[in-house]
């Protein structure tokens, strides 16, 4: 070969790789450009202000409040509503309250008995309280006659707390309560009485009114309160939820927005979404703990009973004081770290876990909602005990949640029965991997896990990627081909691979694995920046049917951090 020759291959090739590079470049550029497309659609749909609503009762959770008749502990008061039934059933009740309380069911009473010490009613978690007192009672089909008479104890708070219950545990399918008055558009169900110092006897039926001491008592209305909720734009394309609010999915959104950038629009949007909260706090907690608005707005925040109001609505805010060293901010996050650490509910070997759908359950979501918050908390306090347990509900969870049949991850352990759940959601796998990926990302390498992580994060994406399809998408019950291919576990899986190439924890051959991801996530993604696909927020479900007939929701935020980072990952795979 002549000179010329040689010179004319060795130009050719460096245009060809040049222009390899340039392809690479500029689809680094655009994955970028596509997630700040996204993030501003977050941002333009984010308000930061309130409007006055009517308080509601919470899941059939009736407060029947007599603080404004100001009874004292010698004084009794009466309350009524009518329980309208579609079926003749059988009903539990929760009860609280301090003092003596009978209750009378269609002029029979079904419940007597005095308590000394009040306490608060409780969620647990999702939709489960925990009260003093129970009773079970017989409802009719129709109309049922409800009569509360009670005498607070002293220096109690003059509230009475009462949750029935079918056997099902959903009371809004079998009875709901009410005013019985024709066209009411106030949302109080309960008409009250009193204070007075005699006894009326509600198995004879209840007067219209009492004389009490030359005064005529007659029935009113408990009082309806007006609570300030957060507002969502009717421009939004996400209505259930306004992004303002504390929810896990918020938090891990914002956290994702920060990332973009640190010193710009997206980080004075998240310094803007922080400073919001932390004014709004002290309301709030007079909101949830005075007027027990169990479902007004940041409510999550004062439950505090499981990760999803904890480790994941919290990593902006703790982002933003490892940032910039706010006292207001570690304010917040220290006593979220302090109940992760001490008091979520945890398996004997120190699993977290739930007390839903049964004790002693195992999320994989809980995966996420733990591991990076504790690597944020082991960043701002450089105490390692943080990692070591962050690096053990990695393990853990692999030990429980695998099934080594498959390699694939299913939702739910159920700890009472020694069982995995129904179905490989592909979400529940992509929190997995996203949590793992943020661990090997910040787990010192000397750790003595480090290595066991890696392996096991190697194997599962392995696996992951021979259930992928050939147009980059994976399906929402990831063995099911006849399930519908789903947004956020597509791009739970692309940031995955693509931080894994980055990073070396993954051979270079899974790059095209990532772009393909990539690819098919923006084919969800309109010229809005709207994000289509996204499942919505999905319990632990019982067989496959169930997550193969969840819907999807638009721009849903269970499933925005995801895409905002897998695009920002595919930016920086060079």
């Amino acid at each position: 070969m002549n000179l010329f020759s040689r010179l004319f291959f060795v130009i050719a090739g460096t245009l060809i790789l040049t222009g390899a590079s340039l392809a690479v470049s500029a689809q680094s550029n655009d994955a970028l450009s596509v997630a700040k497309k996204v993030a501003d659609k977050v941002i333009a749909d984010t308000r930061f202000a309130f409007t006055l609503v009517p308080q509601k009762d919470v899941l059939g959770l009736q407060v029947i409040d007599f603080r404004n008749l100001q009874p004292a502990s010698a004084q009794q008061v009466y309350a009524k509503s009518q329980l309208t039934a579609i079926s003749d059933t059988t009903v539990s009740f929760g009860l609280s309250y301090a003092g003596k309380l009978s209750i009378w069911l269609n002029r029979k009473q079904v419940y007597h008995e005095e308590n000394q010490v009040i306490q608060i009613p409780k969620e647990i978690s999702y939709n489960r309280f925990t009260f003093n007192k129970s009773f079970s009672a017989c409802l009719k089909k129709g109309d049922n006659e409800v009569v509360i008479c009670y005498t607070p104890g002293t220096n109690a708070l003059p509230v009475v707390f009462l949750m029935p219950a079918t056997k099902e545990g959903d009371l809004d399918a079998a009875a709901k309560f009410s005013s019985g008055i024709k066209e009411d558009n106030q949302n109080t169900a309960w008409m009250l009485l009193g204070p007075v110092s005699n006894t009326l006897l509600p198995e004879k039926g209840m007067p219209d009114y009492t004389m009490e001491k030359g005064r005529v008592l007659t029935w009113a209305k408990s009082s309806q309160r007006f609570i300030p909720e957060l507002e969502t734009p009717a421009t939004a394309a996400y209505q259930r939820d306004p992004y303002t609010d504390w929810h896990y999915s918020h938090g891990t959104m914002v956290w994702s927005i920060m990332a973009l950038e640190n010193n710009g629009k997206y980080s004075a949007f998240a310094r803007q979404y922080i400073n919001f909260t932390l004014r709004q706090l002290p309301y709030s907690d007079y909101q949830y703990n005075n007027l027990f608005a169990w479902r007004g707005s940041y409510h999550r925040i004062f439950r505090r009973t499981m990760l999803d109001d904890t480790g994941a609505p919290v990593l902006p805010f703790a982002e933003q004081y490892l940032r910039e060293k706010d006292e207001k901010v570690r304010e917040l996050v220290m006593p979220i770290g302090a109940y992760v650490a001490k008091e979520q509910l945890r398996l004997k070997d120190g699993t977290f876990c739930r007390p839903e759908p049964v004790e002693s359950t195992v999320w994989a979501d809980d995966l996420f909602m733990s591991v990076p918050f504790l690597l944020q908390m082991a960043k701002i306090t450089a105490d390692t005990k943080y990692y070591d347990d962050a690096a053990k509900q990695v393990l853990n969870f692999r030990k429980y949640l695998l099934d080594p049949a498959t390699g694939l991850y299913k939702h739910a352990w159920f700890n009472h029965s020694k069982q995995r759940s129904a179905a490989y959601w592909g979400r529940a796998n992509g929190w997995v991997v996203w949590a793992t990926a943020e661990l090997l990302e910040k787990l010192p390498k000397n750790h003595p896990a480090y290595q066991q992580v890696l392996q096991n994060f190697r194997q599962q994406m392995k696996v992951l990627i021979s259930y992928q399809n050939k147009n980059g998408f994976w399906h929402q019950v990831l063995d099911r081909a006849d399930s519908y291919e789903e947004t956020s576990c597509t791009a739970l899986f692309t940031l995955a691979l693509a931080r894994g190439v980055r990073q070396g924890w993954l051979s270079p051959a899974y790059k095209k694995n990532a772009l393909a991801g990539w690819q098919a996530v923006k084919t969800k993604i309109d010229e809005n920046g709207v994000v289509q696909g996204i499942c919505q927020g999905t319990d632990i479900g019982y067989d496959q049917e169930f997550y193969m007939k969840r819907k999807t929701i638009d721009n849903d935020p269970r499933g925005m951090g995801a895409v905002i980072t897998a695009g920002i990952e595919i930016s920086k795979l060079q």
